[in-house]
């Protein structure tokens, strides 16, 4: 019985050991690193900023980053950016570069914006997209974005870089009324 228990404890180590590995062993490219946070989270919000921030693995070093598509798949309102107050940075050593962009709107998909670099970017950079909406949805819950960046080369690479996803709150506390 006790040599059975070892065999199972043993199997169970080597099991996580080989699926922990799995990525590496394999050559399977880990997701790039995507992180979503607003500046304001209360709905109604005209103060707002959305920061997208992207880090492609170091085995697309060679890329040329060209445009990052967001694509809302999820909330109860459609949010609108304004282009003129958005912007995007590359972050290094503490250091933000600011970077031109360009935003524009899908005609065939309403809740796409495409931010197009003005110079393609080296993907293997810490990169963030700075969306200003002209106010956060007035309808409280999570809203949901799939994330692409694009390629700048002859043939274009299209790569889906994960969800993004932001979450809202009325200003309005129901305890309030409670506390009498």
């Amino acid at each position: 019985m006790n040599s059975f228990k070892t065999l199972c404890k043993t199997l169970a180590i080597s099991t996580g050991i080989f699926l922990l590995s799995v990525p590496t062993t394999y050559g399977i490219t880990p997701k790039p690193l995507l992180t979503a946070k607003t500046t304001y989270n209360q709905t109604g919000s005209w103060d707002a900023n959305y920061y997208f921030t992207i880090k492609l693995p170091t085995s697309l070093a060679n890329w040329q980053l060209q445009q990052v598509v967001l694509t809302q798949i999820e909330g109860v309102e459609n949010i609108e950016f304004n282009q003129k107050n958005s912007f995007a940075f590359i972050e290094a050593n503490g250091q933000k570069e600011k970077l031109g962009i360009t935003l524009t709107k899908n005609s065939t998909q309403p809740q796409t914006v495409i931010a197009t670099f003005d110079q393609p970017v080296s993907a293997n950079q810490t990169i963030t997209i700075a969306l200003k909406p002209f106010y956060n949805p007035t309808s409280e819950g999570i809203y949901l974005f799939r994330v692409r960046v694009i390629s700048s080369s002859e043939n274009p690479n299209n790569l889906v870089v994960g969800t993004a996803r932001l979450q809202f709150y009325n200003n309005f506390d129901d305890h309030l009324f409670y506390q009498w």
